[in-house]
């Protein structure tokens, strides 16, 4: 993840975001590896998360 999130760094996108289920194990990796929660995704079932390539 930390590598996809540099190579997109480096095309030079400026965020990156994923939609993932709530209960799914892999929230908390990904806040490890600088997203935030910003809502709900497509239904109340799903994060809609962000992360900062800046």
């Amino acid at each position: 993840m930390k590598k996809m999130l540099q190579l997109l760094k480096e095309k030079g996108y400026k965020r990156a975001s994923l939609g993932v289920n709530k209960e799914n194990y892999a929230v908390c990796m990904y806040k490890n590896v600088g997203f935030e929660i910003i809502g709900d995704g497509a239904d109340e079932t799903e994060y809609l998360m962000v992360c900062d390539l800046t």
